[in-house]
């Protein structure tokens, strides 16, 4: 590798294209050596080779934070060339506050003076800047450099961002009284109303009163000027009738009280100042006018809502403000959804993602894609980086994609990927620059040593792969894995199939199955058939393999209808565990047995149908009683399985009524079932509307197979319908029950009963209640429950032998008694129980 002296001499002959191609076969080897990279840009700067290399390698130093005020000089510079001036502010404002930080005040000034050539509204930067300046006891260069400013707010008429520049540089240069008529004048263009000069007599501004002093005065009255709106919270819109300057009142028409005299600096507290334009007090005086312009000119109606907002609303919230007091209820759905596809086509409106949109109104005209760098460049973690470009190309069309954002990406992995200590981010990060020459030939892959590197360590490579979050990763990552360990590959590809995150066992095992390693994939059945508690994801691929796509792994060893029996102990198992575990543990859980409810509820139950078809009876009748008190299954799914076992065994529902009481509905006390009733309203009056307008809207974008927004909202459709209606059928089912009309002289719902196992001395106390109201953690059973179903109808001195896989044996029946009041009140309070079954934790495996 060239060396810092060899680099040197070569610079100092000039020989730029040398130390071009030294510097570019070092960093292959070294991508994050400093010097090479500064050579780099060097050697780049004087061929005038102003390319994307130049900027990945700038970038690079920067986010290296190296000689960062030149660093970010030249970014600006380089993106100024381009044409994207928002790029090139940002990065002169950093360079700026860095050259503040090191006292370069040659630097400061030239900074300055670029960024106000470019964009001088940002008043806030500015003043920030100059209270950094003020800090350092640089009163006066601060001063100096805001004034440069003024000119410019002059030429646009800003007369806000005026007076607070001149009102900044009073309070830096407090004895200057050539700033005197400067603010005067500025205060009488902001508010040129005939209060404005006695407030100004009255303040002393126009004489030697200091200025500072006198500015206090004005300030308090200028919100209080006749004329002015005001909004109290509870009086609603107030105008400014009169003010009484040398009393210090001020008197105010409100919408609910009228003539109301305030002393003005109790108003400053209780009134908030609005502007005539301000769309809350246009709803009050001109409601006509506006909603001529909602009809007229709706994008332009909704930017004015959202600047009398702060420049930022949710999509809910736009609509309180406006339905119904603007527009009814009837026209707002269509209205809206014409609106919100204008409002995307506007660069002064900022849409964001996900199902909550928030509008939020630009300072300056932009792009989303320009929002999207923007918010890209602004995000810190790797992998919210990594999800944040998937997303964008799963939801834009490749003709619409830009190579500039294409390439904008890559250059940020590329700089981010050689600096993480975490191999698995490492790799995600390499394998999505991978993933993006698909679309841009200007794309170079990184160093494969990057990736190489990961897989030297067998075993860590396993961990690798089950960490890389999509499975397009984990499938290259296992490939490349397969050139490199070329002996070791297959024994890893087994143990792959059974480790949890795989989402590539169907391309391992065809894999296996290709180099005649067959014998590796029974080696994985016998175990499941085995162990299949252990392994319930490795058991849930096989069972597909076999029911769906009819691998003979499993033949001879176990029946289809067997494995149905398992992947119904799995739903219930895994649902029940998660309930138990902490939320990222829990949200897995319920994901995999997601994914056994889903094969069996697979084309309609068709795969089921079939599969119990040739079950013997004892099988359906262990097949019938899983669906029938299945914790992972809702009230519909169980109805659904166990209906269509009867349909084929119809001896097996009179067996199964033999065994206890059977109740008619669902059991619930009165305050669960409002519960559910509110539940079911807001399901039925917002939740379900609001996804259909979300529909509307996504379809307004086009192209529906790549809309992932009108995807997504269906998918939630699907949801909120499948839930409205579990719900809806389980109200028409349910019972209220009181619980003071209880008799005590069986177990039954609404009692507490204590038991004992059979020879010892331990008592264990149980509530019976619905399964809304279930809490296991309480010992509060629902009496759907397998262990509660068997006492119920039992009577004190009864005993009753239980054989489940957590409880076995004979128990006796010793006591039964009204629920413990400490037990009530903390079923009464808790409102986070699921909403259909709740607790068969008795099944667990």
């Amino acid at each position: 590798m060239v060396t810092l002296e060899e680099l040197n001499l070569l610079r100092q002959k000039e020989q730029w294209k040398e130390v071009l191609e030294q510097t570019r076969e070092h960093l292959k080897t070294d991508p994050e050596e400093i010097y090479a990279l500064r050579a780099l840009v060097q050697s780049l700067d004087h061929l005038d080779y102003i390319n994307e290399e130049y900027e990945a390698a700038l970038i690079r130093l920067f986010e290296m934070n190296d000689r960062i005020i030149d660093t970010a000089h030249k970014l600006s510079k380089f993106y100024k060339k381009q044409g994207e001036k928002k790029e090139a502010v940002r990065y002169l404002e950093i360079g700026l506050e860095n050259a503040v930080a090191e006292r370069q005040y040659d630097s400061v000034e030239q900074l300055w003076l670029e960024i106000s050539e470019i964009e001088t509204g940002n008043v806030d930067f500015y003043i920030r800047i100059s209270r950094k300046l003020q800090d350092i006891k640089q009163h006066q260069r601060a001063a100096i450099l805001i004034q440069m400013l003024l000119p410019s707010f002059e030429e646009r008429k800003d007369w806000d961002g005026q007076f607070q520049l001149l009102k900044r540089v009073l309070e830096l240069t407090p004895k200057d009284i050539s700033l005197r008529e400067p603010i005067i004048d500025t205060l009488k263009k902001m508010h040129a109303l005939p209060h404005m000069d006695a407030v100004l007599e009255y303040s002393g501004i126009r004489k030697d009163r200091p200025m500072m002093e006198a500015l206090v005065d004005v300030e308090l009255f200028m919100n209080f000027l006749p004329g002015s709106y005001l909004r109290h919270p509870d009086w609603g819109i107030g105008k400014v009738k009169d003010l009484d300057i040398s009393r210090h009142t001020v008197l105010i028409n409100f919408q609910r009280k009228r003539n109301h005299k305030m002393n003005v600096e109790l108003a400053k507290k209780a009134v908030e100042p609005l502007a005539e334009e301000d769309f809350r007090v246009q709803k009050v005086i001109n409601s006509e006018e506006l909603l001529k312009k909602l009809r007229d000119e709706p994008v332009e109606f909704i930017k004015n809502v959202l600047k009398s907002f702060g420049g930022s609303l949710a999509a809910k919230d736009i609509k309180e403000n406006l339905v119904p007091d603007v527009i009814n209820v009837r026209e707002w759905t269509t209205w809206w959804s014409k609106t919100n596809s204008a409002m995307r086509r506007d660069p002064y409106i900022s849409v964001s993602g996900g199902s909550i949109k928030r509008y939020t109104l630009r300072d300056q005209e932009s792009s989303d894609e320009e929002e999207l760098l923007k918010r890209f460049d602004e995000t810190k973690a790797p992998h919210t980086k990594v999800d944040q470009i998937n997303e964008y190309l799963r939801t834009t069309k490749k003709a619409d994609m830009h190579e500039h954002v294409i390439r904008h990406f890559s250059n940020k992995l590329k700089s981010l990927t050689p600096r993480r200590r975490s191999k698995s981010e490492r790799v995600e990060l390499w394998l999505t620059n991978e993933g993006l020459k698909k679309y841009s030939e200007a794309i170079e892959s990184m160093p494969q040593e990057i990736m190489d590197d990961t897989i030297q360590d067998v075993k860590k490579a396993v961990r690798i792969i089950q960490n890389l979050r999509f499975k397009a990763h984990q499938w290259q990552y296992a490939k490349r894995f397969l050139e490199i360990h070329p002996e070791e590959w297959p024994g890893i590809f087994q143990q792959l199939l059974l480790e949890p995150g795989i989402m590539i066992r169907d391309e391992l095992a065809n894999t296996l199955k290709k180099s005649d390693h067959e014998n590796l994939i029974m080696s994985v059945v016998e175990k499941m058939i085995a162990e299949f508690r252990l392994y319930p994801y490795t058991f849930i691929w096989l069972a597909g393999q076999v029911l769906v796509k009819g691998e003979t792994w499993l033949e001879g060893k176990i029946s289809n209808a067997l494995i149905v029996e398992r992947l119904l102990l799995l739903v219930d198992y895994l649902t029940s565990q998660a309930k138990r575990r902490e939320k990222d543990e829990a949200l897995w859980l319920r994901k995999v047995a997601g994914d056994a409810r889903d094969l069996i509820r697979k084309d309609r139950y068709s795969l089921f149908k079939e599969h119990i078809q040739n079950a013997d009876a004892s099988v359906a009748q262990s097949i019938y009683r899983r669906a029938q008190t299945n914790e992972g299954f809702d009230s519909r799914t169980a109805t659904d399985l166990t209906t269509i076992i009867r349909a084929r065994f119809p001896s097996i529902s009179a067996a199964s009524k033999d065994e206890a009481i059977i109740f008619q509905g669902i059991l619930c006390l009165k305050l669960y079932y409002e519960r559910k009733q509110a539940l079911f309203k807001r399901l039925v009056e917002i939740d379900l509307p609001e996804v259909v307008r979300e529909i509307e809207i996504a379809r307004e974008h086009g192209d529906l197979k790549e809309n992932a927004e009108y995807h997504a909202a269906r998918d939630k459709q699907k949801l909120l319908a499948s839930q409205t209606g579990e719900l809806e059928e389980a109200l028409h089912k349910a019972q209220v029950i009181d619980l003071s009309q209880v008799e005590y002289d069986v177990v039954n719902f609404g009692v507490c009963f204590s038991v004992t196992p059979f020879g010892t001395d331990i008592i264990e106390e149980y509530v019976m209640l619905g399964p809304w109201e279930s809490n296991p953690e309480i010992n509060v059973l629902s009496y759907q429950a397998p262990f509660a179903m068997a006492f119920i109808g039992k009577k004190v001195g009864d005993k009753v032998d239980i054989e489940l896989p957590t409880h076995t044996g004979r128990y006796d029946v010793i006591s039964i008694k009204p629920i413990p009041e400490d037990i009530l009140q903390v079923v009464l309070k808790d409102e986070q129980k699921p909403q259909i079954y709740v607790d068969s934790s008795e099944e667990a495996i």
